[in-house]
């Protein structure tokens, strides 16, 4: 059989619950004066070096961009050049034809007439074929002679044209762009004519000295 325990006394239960709350004040979260942690202090920043990265950076972006556009002018250029290339074969094939149609028409007896006018228009669209993909007329005739777009065949003495200049133009030259296709073919002038150095005068005692002394 059990004994019975003794009851508490007031003063034991009021110990016990003073112990009780100074336990909940000393666990830790529950204080109503708990302090919140502190945050670490941030990193120093060192400024100078992360202005040198920038100007790294800047130059690089600044180099890219150069490079860039000198790739894009370089591929601008080689894309010209093959559509120049391209079309020099053609022209080359188009420019007898064009020759031939300027010289039946040069040679024609009515220009007025239905065959004449229909060659004419017939040039005038290759004419302006020629000019459409770029191909230029080199001028020839009263230029001066250049031996980078003419082509000397002849020479001729002309007293009312300069020497060196073109007279005549045989065969009209091209230009596509700044290439010359095919130069002019021209007649130049080498000047006026010397005059002929006059007869030396006689005397006339001289001959009738020397008219006696022939035998007779």
């Amino acid at each position: 059989m059990k004994k019975a325990q003794p009851e508490k006394t007031e003063l034991e239960k009021r110990l016990e619950a003073e112990a009780e709350a100074e336990t909940q004040e000393a666990a830790p979260g529950t204080g109503p004066e708990e302090q919140a942690p502190q945050e670490p202090a941030p990193p120093a920043i060192d400024v100078e070096a992360l202005q040198k990265e920038r100007d790294a950076l800047a130059d690089q972006l600044l180099r890219a961009r150069a490079e860039f556009d000198n790739y894009r002018k370089r591929m601008a250029r080689e894309a010209e050049r093959i559509r120049q290339t391209a079309a020099e074969a053609l022209l080359r094939d188009v420019l007898p034809v064009v020759d031939h149609l300027e010289l039946a028409l040069r040679h024609a007896e009515d220009h007025q007439g239905a065959l004449g006018e229909g060659v004419s228009m017939v040039l005038r669209q290759f004419h302006d074929v020629l000019a459409k993909h770029g191909l230029e007329p080199i001028a020839a005739r009263g230029e001066q002679f250049d031996p980078e777009i003419h082509e000397a065949v002849m020479q001729r003495e002309a007293e009312d044209a300069p020497e060196g200049a073109v007279l005549e133009e045989f065969q009209r030259g091209y230009r596509l762009g700044q290439y010359v296709l095919r130069p002019a073919r021209v007649v130049v002038a080498t000047g006026s004519p010397e005059p002929a150095a006059p007869a030396p005068e006689t005397d006339a005692g001289d001959e009738s000295r020397t008219t006696d002394a022939d035998p007779k």
